[in-house]
């Protein structure tokens, strides 16, 4: 399975970047609260750390989505940047997990466990092989 598309790692690669930059950074730079309510959270009237949060959030996944594009056009270093991105995504479901077993965060956040296992799965399967 690990690397089975291997051959198109890079396109695999500048899809995610864009598609991340797109639905979630942006947004979650902008529009933190927006982004919050979409995903069915409930916002305290003093919200001022989740704007926060959210948008040092957003900022942190632009620059790992900016640096996919730039890893894009550096095939020597996309096995490092696939092995981050498998940790990252490893980490984001573990905390997911951890919000729906504990059962603080909206179904919607629970459904993104599948979306962040996808991206798992995906990543190995477009793992660079050189």
């Amino acid at each position: 399975m690990i690397g089975i598309w291997s051959t198109h790692s890079i396109i695999f690669t500048q899809i995610v970047a864009v598609s991340l930059l797109v639905s979630f950074c942006v947004p979650m730079i902008l529009v933190p609260i927006t982004w919050a309510k979409v995903l069915q959270w409930t916002i305290p009237g003093h919200d001022h750390l989740a704007v926060y949060f959210g948008r040092c959030l957003g900022a942190m996944s632009a620059v790992l989505a900016v640096f996919g594009l730039k890893a894009a056009t550096l095939p020597s270093i996309l096995p490092f940047y696939f092995d981050l991105l498998i940790w990252i995504y490893l980490s984001l479901a573990i905390v997911h997990v951890w919000g729906a077993v504990k059962k603080i965060q909206p179904i919607t956040e629970t459904i993104e466990i599948g979306f962040w296992t996808l991206l798992i799965v995906l990543s190995l399967c477009f793992y660079p092989i050189t």
